[in-house]
This record gives structure tokens, C-alpha cells and sequence, in this order.
């Protein structure tokens, strides 16, 4: 099944999520959800992100959908 919605980041959201990852000063599910990101943006599907983060996949989902539907800030918050 194909993911319904894609991940394109930009550099700058690229940039963003990269800098909440690596500096971990954020939430802890707000680092997982820039995790959630990343992974989607380097073309993982949901289960693989699913099997990789330990997260649910309508987890995913709702986090891609977010970013597709609103804005990046709302789906890492």
C-alpha cells in the first residue's frame, strides 16, 4: 500500500527537525516525531518507520498528515 501522504522537506525544515534531533533539548515526542520526519523524507514507508522508531503506525500517519495538511511546527508538537 502506498503512503497516502508524502514527505518533502525543504533545506530549512530539513535543517529544523536536524537540530531537534541532535540537540535533544526538545520533548521527547517531539524529537520522535522529527525522527518520524526524516525518515519519511528519506523515503521509508511506514512500517519500516513503525519497526525502527517503535512508534504506531497511526502515529506516523497523523504526523505526516499534519505536515501535509498544516505545517511543519504542528507535526512535531
Amino acid at each position: 500500500m502506498l503512503d497516502k501522504y508524502i514527505v518533502d522537506l525543504t533545506a530549512a525544515e530539513h535543517e529544523y527537525l536536524g537540530g531537534l534531533r541532535k540537540h535533544g533539548k526538545s520533548s521527547a515526542r517531539k524529537i520522535a516525531r522529527a525522527h518520524m520526519l526524516l525518515h519519511a523524507a528519506e523515503g521509508l514507508r511506514e512500517a519500516e518507520i513503525a519497526d525502527t522508531l517503535r512508534v504506531g503506525l497511526s502515529t506516523i500517519h497523523r504526523t505526516r498528515q499534519r505536515l501535509v495538511e498544516e505545517e511543519l511546527e504542528p507535526a512535531v508538537s
